[in-house]
Order: structure tokens, then C-alpha cells, then sequence
């Protein structure tokens, strides 16, 4: 369909409404396809994962962006409380990553995320085993120490005690056995990551796991905890919006204990449909409080109809050098406070030039993907800060990220914001004001189900928008409609009269027809949805 503007439309002023008794050219109000979209390039992959992540993509026949952007959030959940980067004075970032890949159903998200999260649920299982013994000492010294003090307090409580009863004790005994039970450092299982949890449970297990946890899921149902499922559909995203940079989340509680978080930090690396992203980019909370803007966007072609049967397994070596790897990183110990990582000289150089073009690109960006790429810059410094501490793992410490390894990671990062355009122009997030106004006048239309209305009519239907109430204000998003060929409007005077004296002419009428070929496009997109 030829997107190319009608001449028509550009000949009468910008204020006005261009009239014709033929359609323009129809072409869909465009969003990039995503067989058009950069593919992941696995050579910015350390070698220690690159030789599984292609060979998984082969196991599974899924494409690239499936496996390598999980592979970076498993890196930066083993990574994430222990080091930070640190590209300039009093600029230190954390980590950790939020991660979406969007993809249609039997796209074998669960196959893709089951392997790359094996060696950190076998990691969680060998720690549980060895923690075990501590864990069931420390319930036992527990379970003694209340006993005691409910025996003492009983004992105190019953009348006859003399105090050379060999089992007396008075209060300042309960009170050394209270010191001694609030002293006893507690133990807890050892949980890296969740998948379909509450935020209240997560502020616990926060509390309980270091203050770091992910959230790996191949559903998006963690979306509708946050809308508030759990709530009365009240949002309560503020642990996932501070575990993003580290800031300090205080939950209170009139009936139970609260939660205090100093510096709690989350990974989130979620598998969703289309439908989901949708979802996502419609709430207005999301967008509002910045949500969406913290999150890495991958959308992978399909690989559906071109999947091969016989397939090359992964290999032994391969599996073990990424089990190794990761589970080596998972294996650094949580020091009291992130150690610090600086950039070498090419690295610095590099990210600065990088900055620069991010800011160029926000001048022009709609306030919806600015939000986005705000983040852009500061996402692409953990990235690297990933891939540097799976370089060197135990030594990642004493050395400092490289200009190859900072090049890298702005190469993904290209990658992440083509990808994010898409997500966000699933929604119209990245369109112009006046492409926004259109989209909404023809929804409007949609809804009345005729094929002709008139700008009086229209006016009054596009009344509860704000902004949208006058004639004069439609006439952008109508102007817009008839550059793309869903519409055009006609002049048409009572009766048809055409009269010689202009004088005597009655007043006409703005009849805006909607192009049949709009129709037809509507109906084969409805069907190639079913």
C-alpha cells in the first residue's frame, strides 16, 4: 500500500480541512515490522556463554533475541549487590537489569527459559544443602530459648516460688534470655529467584535474601500483581520501581511487621505475549511512574513454519561451560557494600560519545519513549558492567571495563532501543500528537459503524477527549486521516443546490466518508489475529 502524501492535503492551509471527492492513497499509519528489526548479534556474547547461547538457539530453533538478552539478566542477577560501575565522579550504577522479551505462544519460551535458569536453581539447591544443618540449628536454639522464657514467665506468673526454688528466675533472667534470643542471628533458605509472587512476599524475601532477588517468569501475571490484582486495584509497584535503582522501600503494617529496605535491588526477566505488552503500555500508572521506561524490550522474529525436526543437541562441553561460568559468578560472596568497577579510558571515551547520541535522539522523542531513553544510557553501563564481571568473575574487582567490552554493550544497546520503538509503537507511543489525534477520531468513527458522519457529529463523539472538543481542534488529526487515505470529506449544500449567486447558497455541509479499502484492511487484520 503506497504511504506516499497526497498532494491534495498539502494544498489548502494547515488550519483548514482539504475537501476532494476521491480518497487518497490508503497506507496503514505505520509501526516497524518486526521481521524488520535488528537481529541480537551473539559475538558481543563473552566466549564463556556464546558457544551455549548458539547452540541452544539451534537445540530449540529460536532466534537469537530469545536466549542472549536472558542470558544477560542471569548475569546480572548473579552480579547484582556485589559490584557497581562507576563511570564518573558520584555516578555509581548498580547491575541489575528488567528484561521483556515478547513473543507469540509456542515460541518455546518455557524450553529457552528452563535452560538458561538451570545452573541458577541447581546453584539455590547446592546452597540449601549446605545452609540446611546452620538453618535447623538455628530453629532449635530458637525453639529452646521461647521455651525457656514462656516457662519463666509461668513460673513468675504462679504464687508460692521462693527464690532457692532450683527452678526460679526472675526478671532479670528473662531479660538475658530475651537478649539472647533477639541476638541470634537468623538464618533463612537461601531464594535467588520467584515467579508469580505478591509484593508483600517479595519485600519479605527481599529482606530475607540479602536485599537481591529476581523475578524470571515465562508469563506476565507479575503485570497484574502490580495493577493491583492483589490490592483492590490499587497499583503497588513501588518495590519493583526502587528495587530498580536501590532505594530505600519502608513497607508498614498496622497488624503485622513492616518491611525496611536500605538498598534493595531486583532482576526481572519476563517471557509475554503481544496481548500482554498491550496491557503494559495502556496503564496509565505505568507509564506515569516510569515502569515501562525501566524495562529492556526484545521482540524477537518468529520462528514458527521454518523450525527444523533433527536438530544439533548442545553439546557437553558447551552446557559446562556455561554452567561453570554462571555458576562461578552466583558463588561470589555479597559484600557489606558493591564493589567498584571503573571504565578504562577507551570504555569512558566511548560511553560519553554514546551519551551525546542518546541526547540528540531525546529532543525529538515522544514524552512517553523520552522516559525511555533517559534510561538508555545508564541501562547500557550494566550491561557492560555484566559483561565485564563474567570476563574475569573473581578477578572482575582489579581490573577496569574495557573500550571492547563498553562497545559491546553499546551494541546491544542499539539493539534494545530498536526493539523498544517497536514495543512502544505497538500502542501508538511513538506517534505525533496529530497521528494520536487521528487514531483516536477514527476509533470513534469504528464505533459508530457507518461509513459516513458528519464533522458536526464527529465533534460531539470526540467530545471526551481532552483537547479534542472544537472543530478547530479535530482538524490535525482529520488532516492526518485524509494524508493516509481513510477518509475524505466533501463540501455538500442542502438538496445538492449548486447556486450561480454564492449569497443565496444554503450552508453546507462537512460529510466525511471512510475509504472502503480502510474496511477491508480492517477485516483481514481481524483475520489473520483469529
Amino acid at each position: 500500500m503506497n504511504k506516499g502524501k497526497n498532494t491534495f492535503v498539502s494544498s489548502v492551509g494547515k488550519d483548514e480541512i482539504p475537501y476532494s471527492l476521491v480518497f487518497g492513497d490508503f497506507g496503514v499509519f505505520g509501526t516497524q515490522g518486526i521481521d524488520k528489526l535488528p537481529l541480537f548479534d551473539m559475538e558481543l556474547l563473552p566466549v564463556k556463554v556464546k558457544g551455549f547461547s548458539k547452540a541452544l538457539c539451534e537445540s530449540l530453533q529460536v532466534s537469537a533475541g530469545m536466549v542472549a538478552p536472558a542470558v544477560m539478566a542471569v548475569l546480572a542477577l548473579g552480579i547484582q549487590k556485589k559490584y557497581n560501575a562507576h563511570p564518573t565522579d558520584d555516578w555509581y550504577e548498580p547491575g541489575n537489569l528488567y528484561i521483556t522479551i515478547i513473543a507469540e505462544p509456542s515460541e518455546r519460551k518455557s524450553p529457552t527459559m528452563k535452560e538458561i535458569m538451570a545452573p541458577v536453581y541447581e546453584y539455590e539447591r547446592e546452597e540449601n544443602e549446605r545452609v540446611s544443618p546452620d538453618i535447623a540449628a538455628y530453629k532449635t536454639k530458637r525453639e529452646i530459648l521461647e521455651n525457656r522464657i514462656n516457662n519463666a514467665v509461668k513460673s513468675l506468673s504462679k504464687s508460692g516460688k521462693k527464690k532457692g526454688d532450683e527452678k526460679y528466675l526472675d526478671m532479670g533472667d528473662i531479660d538475658a534470655l530475651q537478649e539472647e534470643l533477639e541476638g541470634l542471628e537468623e538464618i533463612f533458605p537461601v531464594r535467588l529467584a520467584v515467579d508469580d509472587v505478591t509484593m508483600e512476599v517479595l519485600g519479605k524475601l527481599l529482606e530475607q535474601n540479602k536485599e537481591r532477588i529476581g523475578i524470571m517468569s515465562t508469563e506476565g501475571g507479575i503485570f497484574n500483581v502490580l495493577a493491583g490484582m492483589y490490592n483492590k486495584d490499587n497499583a503497588v509497584i513501588d518495590v519493583i520501581l526502587k528495587g530498580y535503582s536501590g532505594d530505600r522501600f519502608v513497607q508498614d503494617r498496622v497488624t503485622r511487621k513492616g518491611v525496611s529496605l536500605n538498598n534493595p535491588l531486583i532482576t526481572i526477566l519476563l517471557y509475554v505475549q503481544p496481548i500482554m505488552i498491550k496491557q503494559i503500555m495502556e496503564n496509565s500508572e505505568f507509564i506515569g511512574r516510569g515502569l515501562n521506561a525501566r524495562f529492556l524490550y526484545s521482540m524477537p522474529p518468529s520462528t514458527i513454519g521454518k523450525r527444523r525436526y533433527r536438530v544439533m543437541k548442545i553439546s557437553d562441553i558447551e552446557r559446562m561451560d556455561y554452567v561453570d561460568a554462571i555458576k562461578r559468578i552466583f558463588a561470589i560472596p555479597v559484600p557489606d557494600k558493591p564493589k567498584t568497577i571503573e571504565l578504562d579510558e577507551d570504555a569512558d571515551k566511548l560511553a560519553e560519545v554514546f551519551f551525546y547520541e542518546i541526547e540528540k535522539e531525546m529532543e525529538d522523542a515522544s514524552p512517553e519513549f523520552k522516559a525511555w531513553l533517559g534510561k538508555l544510557h545508564g541501562t547500557t553501563i550494566r550491561m557492560a558492567l555484566s559483561l565485564h564481571c563474567l570476563e574475569f568473575i573473581e578477578q572482575s574487582e582489579f581490573r577496569k571495563i574495557s573500550g571492547e567490552t563498553m562497545e559491546n554493550a553499546i551494541q546491544m544497546g542499539r539493539y534494545f532501543k530498536a526493539h523498544a520503538e517497536a514495543a512502544y509503537g505497538i500502542m501508538g507511543l511513538m506517534d505525533p500528537p496529530e497521528v494520536r489525534d487521528a487514531k483516536y477520531i477514527m476509533k470513534r468513527i469504528d464505533s459508530t459503524g457507518q461509513m459516513e458522519i458528519t464533522v458536526r457529529d464527529l465533534v460531539k463523539l470526540c467530545k471526551g477527549k481532552s483537547g479534542m472538543n472544537t472543530r478547530e481542534k479535530l482538524i490535525s488529526g482529520i488532516r492526518c486521516l485524509i494524508e493516509h487515505g481513510y477518509i475524505r470529506v466533501e463540501k455538500v449544500y442542502p438538496k445538492d443546490q449548486k447556486p450561480q449567486n454564492p449569497q443565496k447558497r444554503g450552508r453546507p455541509s462537512e460529510i466525511v466518508y471512510v475509504n472502503s479499502e480502510y474496511i477491508k484492511w480492517k477485516e483481514q487484520a481481524a483475520n489473520e489475529k483469529d
